[in-house]
Parts: structure tokens; sequence; C-alpha cells
């Protein structure tokens, strides 16, 4: 989404070429130049002991009755580890430890006309209940090898798990 209005004096914001050579939202009046800088979405591979990890059934758009893992976007006050341990706890309600960084993915939405970068962790399950979030409609736990491509929500997520497993698979070699 655009900005129509600039955030410091409220005039009506033109697309004009800015000093980067980039077409941008530019205030007329003050000048004021408006980069429109890519969310950061974080999330976690949630792992049992049992080697299952959690899974979360989305409710709402883009993706919404697919499955996923738990991720969401950071806030501003935030780094990244304290948001991947919020992002599973309020769609999953299970506390995690963080392990490993996994991976960084860049993300495009079609739908919302906006791309974006996930950062993905591994995580252990410490504690909690499974029970839905506000955004999600079921938790359950699966194995990597029942795992179906077509039931995730995001090719991100898809990518993520294909090189989960296939290190698993090699680690259990």
């Amino acid at each position: 989404m655009q900005p129509k209005f600039c955030a410091r004096c409220g005039h009506a914001l033109e697309m004009r070429q800015a000093e980067d050579h980039h077409v941008r939202p530019v205030c007329p009046a003050c000048g004021y130049v408006v980069y429109l800088n890519p969310p950061i979405a974080v999330g976690v591979i949630a792992e049992r002991a049992d080697g299952k990890i959690a899974l979360v059934l989305r409710g709402e758009n883009p993706g919404k009755g697919l499955w996923g893992l738990p991720a969401g976007f950071m806030e501003i006050d935030e780094t990244v580890e304290q948001a991947a341990l919020r992002e599973c706890f309020e769609e999953t309600g299970l506390t995690v430890e963080l392990r490993d960084l996994w991976g960084v993915w860049s993300f495009n939405h079609k739908e919302k006309q906006t791309s974006g970068v996930l950062v993905l962790y591994v995580a252990r399950i410490i504690g909690g209940e499974p029970r839905a979030g506000s955004d999600s409609v079921a938790v359950k736990f699966v194995a990597p090898d029942e795992i179906s491509d077509d039931w995730l929500a995001f090719s991100t997520h898809r990518e993520a798990l294909a090189r989960w497993r296939k290190q698993r698979a090699a680690s259990d070699a």
C-alpha cells in the first residue's frame, strides 16, 4: 500500500524521481521522501522431543485454509529473536528455545502487492499447551516425512522444510 499524504506535514504526495534515481512518493511542500521498505517476517520450525514439528492452519489470507510454520511480522520494538518467540507463542500457545538461525528468504505477495523478508529459526519446544492463536485455526504436530508441499501456504515454508528434512535425513544416516 502506498501512502497518499506526507507523514511530516500532511500535504498530498507526488510520485517523482528522488535523489537516488528511483521514482518514489515525495512531498512537494516539505521535500520528505517516502521509502517503501519491505517488512520482516520471523518464524520457527518448532520441534518436539519426538521429532514432530508444529504447523498452524491459517485462518487469514494469504494462504487461508493451508498450513504454515508459526511466523509473523516483527514489531518495531523487538529483535528478530524476540519476534520469533512471540509469534510462535501467539500462533501456537507454545514456548520455544531458539537453537539455530535456519535461513533468510525473500518473498512476494501478489495479492498484497508487497514483498518482504522471512527469517526462520530452528527451535525446541520447552513448554505451553498447543492452541490456535488469533490468526490461526488449528495447531498440529507432524513428522517431517508426513508433510506434503501442497498443504503449505508459502513457498518459503516449503523451501525451508525441504532443506530441514534433507539435513535431518543426512544426520540420521
